[in-house]
């Protein structure tokens, strides 16, 4: 018997809150969660469609709940910081607040060690903190830090931080230099080779043309920050080989190559929508060179070529049922990217209404996948405040 206030210091989320009482009787009163998270903002979107001001909302909400001295995926499955996830996110943080000091702090992190006891030396741990005792890691996070690292410096200009980086940069371009086959691109690439949710993940090896696609684009990122053509040349050469090896007769990149019997590597024919946009967003295709592929993508993929509520499959009417779905992480944000760019903003509007409106509605947050099996407020996915930016929707 008696009067109690009890608190519970492990972080939740919760769409409802059950109280059980086993044995006796009991009269609950006041409550309620303390909030942390990032500070409120002071952007607000400044358009007529009250369906994107949900998406908006939900989009703040997603950022603020994995927003704290770190960038997390989300805010109670793992509460680590995840490399790729903070490409998108570090973004936000410049779009909301002005600034990019969550993202110095969360780059810090990985570069303070000088390696990880328990990766191979040069080798980034893919989230922090992260050093796996089982020795896992992503070479394609690794890659994703790069990337991110040449945006960082154009954000801030802070050149002092990129340059101590430099040595272990170095150390990761050594490592992966070991896995390039004669052609100069990556093969067989151990641990966990990730491109995205989806069927992608099924195709990894032997030669994967997305890892590929993005290994160039790190490679670009590394030249500019530290004024290396060799690095450049290098990667003008991966792109190459990507177009002569992995166009199929359709025009679709192909996603991988496998070793077959004769010691060749030939393509699996397998083929996916994540694929695509890899080639685009890491500059191995573009709409001047491949015409018909992007006017494709612009205008046959989309939200809507997918049953409502049930991804992946597709409508009847769908066209290109044989090109495996994107889903969000992170296909369909590289899609969303590319629209972006390439000033398609009234397909962009329209894709995000399709993407993320039924998000918005049913839980308020922005997930991680297409559908509710995963994390339904992942940090990444607040990333749609950065296009609604380059879209003059805020003020």
């Amino acid at each position: 018997k008696g009067t109690y206030h009890v608190s519970a210091f492990e972080p939740y989320t919760m769409g409802a809150m059950h109280v059980f009482v086993t044995k006796g009787k009991a009269e609950i009163s006041n409550v309620g969660l303390v909030y942390f998270g990032a500070n409120p903002t002071d952007k607000k979107y400044n358009g007529q469609d009250e369906d994107m001001k949900k998406i908006f909302d939900a989009a703040v909400e997603t950022y603020r709940q994995n927003t704290f001295t770190i960038f997390m995926d989300c805010p109670s499955r793992e509460r680590a910081g995840w490399l790729c996830d903070s490409f998108f996110t570090s973004r936000v943080e410049k779009v909301l607040t002005g600034k990019s000091e969550i993202e110095h702090n969360f780059l810090e992190n990985f570069f303070l060690p000088d390696e990880f006891t328990d990766l191979p030396h040069g080798m980034f741990a893919e989230c922090y903190p992260g050093d796996h005792y089982g020795g896992n890691y992503i070479s394609n996070w690794a890659m994703w830090l790069v990337i991110e690292l040449e945006e960082h410096l154009a954000r801030t200009g802070d050149i002092d931080f990129v340059n101590a980086a430099k040595p272990r940069i170095d150390a990761l371009l050594e490592f992966l230099a070991k896995y390039e086959n004669k052609d100069g691109l990556l093969e067989k690439l151990e641990r966990w080779v990730f491109v995205e949710w989806s069927k992608a993940n099924e195709l990894v090896q032997d030669i994967n043309y997305p890892t590929n696609m993005l290994y160039a684009r790190m490679l670009e990122s590394a030249a500019k920050l530290y004024g290396d053509e060799t690095l450049m040349a290098k990667a003008a050469n991966i792109k190459e080989k990507i177009n002569e090896q992995a166009i199929m007769p359709d025009g679709f990149y192909c996603d991988n190559a496998v070793y077959g019997e004769d010691g060749a590597a030939h393509l699996s024919g397998e083929c996916t929508e994540a694929c695509q946009y890899y080639a685009f967003f890491c500059g191995v295709a573009s709409p001047e060179k491949n015409p018909v592929l992007w006017q494709r993508l612009l205008h046959d993929f989309g939200p809507e070529r997918i049953v409502p509520a049930k991804w992946p499959n597709f409508k009847p009417d769908a066209k290109w049922q044989n090109i495996y779905p994107a889903n969000a992480f992170i296909g369909n944000y590289l899609r969303l990217e590319l629209l972006c760019s390439y000033g398609e903003y009234e397909k962009l509007l329209d894709n995000i209404h399709g993407y993320f409106l039924k998000m918005a509605e049913l839980t308020g947050t922005l997930w991680e996948n297409e559908n509710t099996n995963a994390s339904c407020n992942h940090g990444f996915a607040s990333h749609v405040i950065y296009w609604m930016d380059k879209m003059g929707l805020l003020s």
